[in-house]
């Protein structure tokens, strides 16, 4: 069975538009904590609140520990998860309330001695990210794994759900600053002013997940040789070592992650001490997410070119370029928005296909094992995320902090601001080489189509001896007593 009678069979699994837009929504609703998290909540601390980069760098990093592994955990929850709104889905009803609030608390960091802040921090991160944002995020992502195992349907999903991410940043980094800046009492300085403008965007994304959880659906019946029983950890995580492409994509997690870090991070203190104008953020995060709105439409037209894999190293080198395009006048808000513009681009085709290549990970870690781990692959390829983001989070607030940064300054000194200029420029453009380097070992693309024969075979199988087993039973009780 070739890649096109995968398609046709399929077509059982198609996905209405609503239902794709309503996953989009779930998208936005996943990117807005994420973004106040890895663009502007460094900044509060240190800012704001008024907490050493260096301490804060610490919370982050140590916290992407427990966050990954979190996020596997959560993973083997999903997999062994039976309930009547799914494997995944229900998760999505269960955590946007909590979501919402956690978010809060976050913000709500009190004025006390230094270790009782520190440790108030550290908890309210780890509830917000480790916890709550992994049970919220990661069945989403998941969710999509079971809405169909058609390859067109997933494609169609992805580019909308990408079509429609960049709005949960916009929302922050175009927004958030100039509502906080023209807000009373103190505007961007007041803590108060951070904690109301948070409840309205959590209470905002989560309304989104609840529509997102309303409207899909999962289709996807596991045929696997556990046959729909729970898979023990052992086996699980067995399965999981053996999948290779599984590992790339978790590297390359990793590296993306950290570039997404250094680039919204370093962002914010660029545009304030090179650039002079924190205004100029929004626009500088616009350009490049809001380029991606209109190009992954575009994609969805042109992604047939060339492999997944090709795309991606495609992005990387907009990346890089975006990156170096600074060195031309480093203050020009004209020349940063230009390489907004570049580093949007690139990251275009990253997100158009890093979730499908997910999925292709998850069928050849089936046709490998014989075991279907979508909540774990998924699970551990978003940990690589995370793990990224606290290391990209502590090199931050290390390399700042070593190199004479105080956010307690009126003004940084020139070894300072040289230290944030090479890390949103040359810092930014080094993990673009990364990911081409990591990329360029990947071969599913090829691969796929006899992977996809070979398991369709081998369910049409399963199917046959389940079929073939109840018949016996039903015989044997059929047989007249002798």
């Amino acid at each position: 069975m070739n890649l096109t009678g995968f398609n046709k069979y399929s077509k059982k699994d198609s996905v209405s538009g609503v239902e794709k837009f309503a996953f989009g929504c779930g998208e936005i609703s996943t990117n807005i904590v994420f973004t106040i998290s890895t663009t502007l909540l460094v900044m509060f601390y240190t800012d704001v609140v008024q907490v050493s980069a260096a301490v804060v760098g610490s919370i982050i990093a140590i916290s992407q520990v427990f966050n990954g592994i979190s996020d596997i955990s959560a993973g083997f929850i999903i997999d062994r998860t039976r309930s009547k709104y799914g494997r995944a889905r229900v998760w999505l009803l269960r955590m946007s309330i909590p979501y919402a609030i956690a978010a809060v608390l976050m913000m709500m960091v009190p004025p006390i001695s230094g270790m009782a802040q520190t440790i108030y921090i550290f908890v309210t991160y780890n509830l917000m990210l480790t916890v709550v944002y992994t049970l919220f995020q990661l069945p989403f992502a998941t969710t999509m794994t079971y809405m169909t195992r058609s390859q067109d349907e997933r494609a169609k999903i992805n580019i909308i759900r990408m079509a429609m991410s960049p709005i949960g940043n916009i929302l922050v980094t175009l927004l958030f600053t100039r509502i906080l800046d023209v807000m009373p009492n103190g505007g961007m300085d007041s803590q108060r002013n951070w904690v109301i403008l948070t409840a309205i965007y959590g209470f905002f994304a989560a309304l989104m997940m609840l529509f997102c959880f309303a409207m899909v659906r999962e289709r996807v019946e596991v045929k696997d040789a556990a046959h729909g029983e729970k898979v023990p950890l052992k086996t699980a995580i067995g399965a999981l070592l053996k999948n290779k492409y599984f590992i790339m994509l978790f590297i390359f997690f990793v590296s993306f992650a950290m570039y997404q870090t250094f680039s919204g991070t370093m962002a914010t203190y660029y545009c304030k001490w090179i650039v002079g104008d924190t205004r100029i953020i929004g626009n500088v995060n616009t350009a490049c997410y809001g380029i991606t709105i209109v190009a992954t439409l575009l994609l969805g037209k042109v992604m047939n070119l060339t492999t997944k894999r090709n795309w991606c190293i495609v992005g990387a080198m907009f990346i890089i370029a975006g990156s170096l395009v600074l060195l031309v006048n480093p203050t020009s808000v004209a020349v940063v928005t230009i390489g907004g513009l570049l580093r949007g681009l690139g990251m275009t085709p990253i997100l158009g296909m890093i979730f499908t290549m997910i999925a292709d990970a998850i069928e050849y870690g089936q046709w490998k094992t014989g075991i279907r781990t979508a909540g774990a692959i998924q699970s551990a390829t978003t940990a690589g995320q995370k793990f990224g983001q606290g290391i990209g989070s502590v090199l931050i607030g290390f390399i700042m902090s070593a190199n004479e940064y105080s956010g307690s300054l009126v003004t940084q000194t020139p070894h300072a601001l040289n230290t944030i200029s090479n890390l949103f420029i040359f810092g930014v453009a080094f993990l673009g080489v990364v990911m081409i380097a990591v990329l360029l070992f990947y071969k599913l693309d090829n691969e796929y189509p006899t992977i996809m024969a070979e398991l369709l075979e081998r369910e049409a199988q399963i199917d046959l001896e389940n079929k073939t087993e109840t018949q016996v039973k039903i015989d044997s009780t059929l047989e007249p007593e002798v």
